[in-house]
């Protein structure tokens, strides 16, 4: 049994944001001097934000079943 939701897949919960503050980040970086700690940033967010796409299916695989605590045939009657 496969499950799409992100609430029974604990990894895709906790990686849900990356994209989100990278892209968050790029924007707030594009718009700063061109300075020392702000280049370094800018050189590694792109790196990250793809970075995450190339795990993504990865992740699918992953996280896919769902625990057995969920699927338990038990007789509550």
């Amino acid at each position: 049994m496969y499950v799409r939701s992100s609430s029974f897949r604990p990894i895709h919960q906790g990686i849900f944001w990356l994209p989100l503050t990278d892209c968050l980040l790029l924007g707030w970086i594009g718009c700063q001097p061109v300075e020392a700690p702000f280049v370094t940033i800018g050189q590694i967010s792109p790196l990250v934000f793809f970075l995450f796409f190339s795990i993504k299916p990865i992740m699918g695989l992953v996280g896919r079943g769902i625990s057995n605590s969920y699927t338990d045939e038990t007789d509550y009657t």
